[in-house]
């Protein structure tokens, strides 16, 4: 929520938020956004995680 409308990569989400360095083979962000996603988008209407292909994802609460 503090990065609201920025694009942050997965290495900056691994970073920031389990403050470890990233394996770009692995796939725990992505595991983490589905789950978070299944919780924070899919009950609703409006979809507040966007993915930016290639770079990361992005919140907005503006959507």
């Amino acid at each position: 929520m503090k990065r609201q409308g920025e694009v942050l990569s997965r290495t900056q989400i691994a970073s920031e938020v389990w403050d470890m360095n990233f394996d770009s083979d692995t796939n725990v962000v992505d595991v983490a956004v589905k789950r978070l996603r299944a919780k924070v988008d899919a009950p609703f209407g409006r979809k507040l995680i966007s993915t930016i292909r290639s770079v990361g994802y992005s919140l907005s609460l503006d959507a």
